[in-house]
Parts: C-alpha cells; sequence; structure tokens
C-alpha cells in the first residue's frame, strides 16, 4: 500500500510544482485522488468487484480466479509473469474479458510454502516456454 502512496501523492506533488492553470491543475488532482481510491480499493483493500481474492492454479497448468462479492471461478489464462524471490507479478487473461488482470503477491502475504510453490511452478512455466 504504501507504493500506491507513495507514487500517487508523488504525481500531486509534481502537478502542483508544474506551472498549470488552475482549473487543469485541479482535474489532474481529481484524476489522481480517483485513481488512488480505485487502486486502494482494488489492490489493498480487495473490496471492490474487479479486485481478485482468490486464485486457484491446477496440476495441468490451468488457472481460476474468483472475484470480491462473486462465488464463481472464472477460467483464465497466465500471459506474463515476473518472478522475485519477494514477490510476483501476473497478468491473467480472464475469459469473457478483453483487459487483462494484474495480480501482485508480495512473499510475505501468503504462507511461504504455498508461495515457494508459486514461484516454482511460474519459474517452470518460463523454462518451458
Amino acid at each position: 500500500m504504501g507504493i500506491l502512496l507513495f507514487v500517487h501523492v508523488g504525481g500531486m506533488i509534481l502537478v502542483a510544482m508544474i506551472p498549470l492553470a488552475w482549473a487543469v491543475r485541479l482535474g489532474l488532482w481529481a484524476l489522481l485522488g480517483w485513481s488512488l481510491c480505485r487502486a486502494l480499493r482494488i489492490h489493498a483493500w480487495r473490496n471492490a468487484a474487479s479486485a481478485l481474492v482468490a486464485l486457484e492454479l491446477d496440476h495441468d497448468g490451468t488457472a481460476a480466479v474468483r472475484f470480491a462479492g462473486n462465488e464463481v471461478w472464472h477460467e483464465t489464462r497466465i500471459i506474463a509473469w515476473f518472478v522475485h524471490p519477494w514477490l510476483t507479478l501476473v497478468s491473467l487473461r480472464v475469459d469473457g474479458r478483453k483487459i487483462p488482470v494484474s495480480l501482485a503477491i508480495a512473499a510475505d502475504a501468503v504462507e511461504p510454502e504455498a508461495f515457494r510453490r508459486w514461484r516454482v511452478r511460474l519459474k517452470l512455466r518460463i523454462a518451458v516456454a
């Protein structure tokens, strides 16, 4: 959550420093505020309708996701990923949606063994791809 605040507040400070008309400045501040609120609801609080709350990876390599406020599992494909010992970033193509969904999983957000297995599965996908 800290990085979201840092980036958005930094953007607001930059908008304040650049010589712009007040109407443009207020509009940019409003957009940055809206973006911060949306990002916090999706990524930090996970209470927005488009927030992922569960991810399941099967043994055959298929994945399914569940969104907040919905008990239905949606089939998905992993289209891009980044693996680090402390963090994994994944882009998912959910069936029925045009825009991919991004997911960041920090090492301290899940059980260590589950995170290790998740990282190994993603690294094996890299070796196969």
